[in-house]
């Protein structure tokens, strides 16, 4: 009985998943589906094979090994499942270090589609290792081996198929254990240094076809989170494509001012997303520390807030979820902008989860700030970032409107309500008047409806941009553009093209007389993308060993056919992804690294366990000690209590932990440590939880909240202390 639960936890992990995956994508039975098949029958084999080891020992630590071993498998899979759902993608160990943070972890892991399913495979696996003991005979074993063989065989006669998702035909295990770094050979860089030159310019010769705005207009850029381009009904027709999601409102808002419909969103996430915005730079193309986190620690570019900052120009950064995930508090300022809002300012909801309030909360409560802004005397430019079509989705579930199935769908129609309404409150407000508005997104969630998996990866990387004047003038650009080209534009359009030394790209409100080669990455998909001048795109492995061009109707068009691209184009997208890499490689030899912006956080009762700091993701050399110090004390009522948490992740691993740290008004607390890094890690994260547990709210005063990395001989990566008190009052 227990072992045969062994069999059904091993089998049934990945290929119910895998069923499931299937039912719900509603794909049709392929020949590459029986590869999947058989990937998944190895990896349940290579599973009761260890399993099967571990029992055969019969001592308690073997049978609790065992258990681990189990639910390892089962965790896989759901995870696997989860990110195929939403990305079309196999799950990428590099994105695991995001499971230790609380704002991720609340916002989208919790949220399973099948909890039911999971629960149970959990149960069974604990009662299986609980009870099972391995068979006695070499049958049994034999048997095992010729599945094994078997499994392994069939993946050898039927090869991979770049015409179906990758999903499809792998299991996620093996497709994390091929990821291997990029390199080049300097050849390359010889070989393609023309085109190469060409992407990392600015190019302001084409001619306008819009003048520059007189005075100083304000500037109001609201970013949609994962919105794309294909959303916009009239757009996805015009590219013959199909996408269950849809926002028709703003759809019909854009016909009458100016409508970009074909923009490249360079990379996924939001880190990514918005740096290529924000400072007119390419994200790293590759999977990679983001260069939002190098800006923090490094020597800053210059970008777009600063360059209205200088100008004479307020500036304010807005965002419904937790600034302190991915160093926003501290990008945002380094970037620019002069006021940060996060999600402790909105207190009002109609949905709320850990990533933030739903987006017509968010509007709601944005828009008088937005106003006071107007109301003064200098003019500003503001950044608003929703997080309500972010997965879970953030809405009330109430909301069912009539054809709209599906929680993303939901979530999107909800937020085109809410900009819709936004923008009608502020033309109401007389604020369009003087006020340059741009709406796109951070990130292009892409559709789920492409005939192939080349539609369905291209759409990913598909965005929009609506631009609405103090003068309205209905204008359709189908010219292609990236986010790239948007703090340049924006400069160009107000006149301070002058002072956008650094940005790169076009202007969108100029003419060019000739297409260009664009750039993407899909750290989701671990793929690089080029879209060509002629209209349809190469897409690479990050490892650059099998390429594929896509030939297409417009760059997001229907894919038509797909052929091998030839070695130079290969070495051009490799060389170009290469060189995006080039920022601050890591934190050795630099200065201390502050963890925290704010000198002064204050912390509710009612937020609950609240998280102070972290989503860092830093990258640490192997041969590297890390050094961590905090010195805090609680002010205000010395009858409030504190409970604090203090941990580190490495690659998803704990290296570090202080919990139960309990501190009244009045009290200090000094912790320092070290710990060394033998191996490279490419994701460090240092976080910091607080919790009111007695009065209102404790307001923490920080003296030092900081980080740093030596070079140094490394033997072990235990922890050492090096202080840990506290001070009553």
């Amino acid at each position: 009985m227990g072992w045969a639960l062994v069999v059904v936890v091993c089998a049934a992990a990945p290929l119910v998943n895998r069923l499931i995956l299937m039912v719900e994508k509603d794909v049709g039975l392929r020949l590459v589906d029986a590869r999947g098949v058989f990937a998944d029958v190895s990896v349940a084999a290579l599973s009761l094979a260890v399993v099967g080891a571990l029992l055969s020992v019969r001592r308690f630590w073997t049978r609790i090994l065992a258990l681990a071993v189990l639910l390892a498998l089962v965790f896989v899979s759901f995870a696997m499942f989860e990110f195929v759902s939403l990305f079309d993608s196999l799950y990428a160990l590099s994105h695991s270090a995001y499971l230790a943070d609380s704002t991720f972890l609340g916002g989208s892991v919790r949220h399973l589609q099948h909890p039911v399913l999971f629960v149970l495979m959990i149960v069974l696996a604990v009662i299986s290792a609980a009870l099972a003991r391995t068979p006695t005979g070499k049958r049994w074993w034999s048997a095992l081996g010729v599945v094994f063989a078997a499994s392994v065989l069939g993946q050898v006669v039927l090869p991979i198929s770049q015409e179906y998702d990758e999903w499809r035909q792998r299991h996620a295990l093996q497709a994390n254990l091929s990821i291997l770094r990029v390199s080049t050979a300097s050849r390359t860089a010889r070989t393609v240094s023309g085109d190469v030159r060409d992407v990392f310019r600015s190019n302001l010769d084409g001619d306008r076809w819009i003048d520059p705005l007189e005075g100083s207009p304000n500037v109001i850029l609201v970013m949609i989170e994962a919105a794309s381009g294909a959303y916009l009904p009239s757009i996805a027709a015009a590219a013959h494509v199909q996408s269950e999601t849809t926002m028709p409102k703003l759809d019909a808002l854009a016909k009458d001012h100016i409508l970009f419909t074909h923009v490249v969103a360079h990379q996924r996430q939001t880190n990514r997303g918005e740096y290529a915005v924000l400072c007119g730079d390419y994200p790293k193309l590759v999977t990679d520390q983001s260069k939002m986190t190098e800006q923090v620690y490094g020597s800053a570019r210059r970008c777009l807030p600063s360059l209205f900052k200088d100008a004479g120009y307020v500036t304010a950064y807005i965002q419904s979820a937790p600034l302190g995930f991915m160093l926003k508090d501290q990008f945002m300022r380094k970037a620019g902008f002069a006021e940060l809002i996060g999600d402790p300012w909105f207190r009002r909801s109609y949905a709320r989860t850990d990533w933030g309030v739903d987006d017509k909360a968010f509007f709601e409560q944005a828009l008088p700030h937005i106003l006071e802004l107007h109301g003064a005397e200098r003019p500003f430019f503001a950044t608003l970032l929703t997080v309500g079509a972010h997965h879970p989705y953030t809405f009330p579930e109430s909301f069912t409107p009539e054809g709209v199935d599906g929680r993303e769908a939901r979530a999107f129609a909800w937020a085109d309500e809410a900009v819709n309404e936004f923008l009608g409150q502020l033309k109401h407000e007389g604020v369009l008047g003087d006020t340059v508005v741009i709406v796109t997104s951070d990130e292009s969630a892409g559709t789920k409806q492409g005939s192939n998996p080349s539609e369905r990866l291209l759409s990913q990387s598909w965005s929009f941009a609506l631009v609405m004047l103090p003068e309205p003038q209905p204008k359709r650009v189908d010219a292609l553009y990236g986010h790239v080209d948007l703090a340049l534009s924006l400069a160009d359009l107000l006149g301070m093209e002058a002072r956008a030394k650094g940005f790169l790209g076009r202007s969108m409100f100029r003419r060019y007389d000739a297409p260009r080669r664009l750039f993407g990455g899909n750290t989701y998909a671990r793929t690089v993308i080029m879209w060509e001048p002629t209209g349809g795109a190469v897409y690479c492995d990050e490892a650059f060993h099998a390429c594929t061009r896509a030939v297409s109707k417009g760059p997001f068009g229907a894919v038509t056919d797909t052929e091998t691209p030839s070695a130079r184009t290969r070495m051009l997208v490799e060389e170009v992804a290469r060189l995006t890499r080039s920022g601050r490689p890591d934190l050795t030899g630099s200065p201390r690294m502050a963890l925290l912006s704010e000198e002064r956080v204050r912390v509710p009762a009612e937020d609950g366990k609240k998280l102070i700091l972290g989503g860092q993701y830093l990258r640490v050399p192997a041969g590297t000690v890390v050094r961590v110090d905090f010195d805090l004390e609680v002010l205000g009522d010395p009858t409030a209590t504190v409970d604090l948490h203090q941990d580190v992740f490495m690659d998803g691993h704990i290296v570090f932990e202080r919990k139960g740290i309990r501190l009244d008004g009045g009290d200090r607390w000094r912790l320092s440590y070290s710990f060394g890094a033998p191996a490279a890690s490419d994701h460090l994260v240092v976080q910091l939880y607080a919790r009111t547990i007695a009065g209102q709210a404790t307001e923490l005063r920080f003296h030092e909240a900081s980080l740093s990395m030596t070079r140094e001989p490394v033997e072990s990566k235990e922890p050492t202390v090096i202080r840990d008190d506290i001070e009553r009052l």
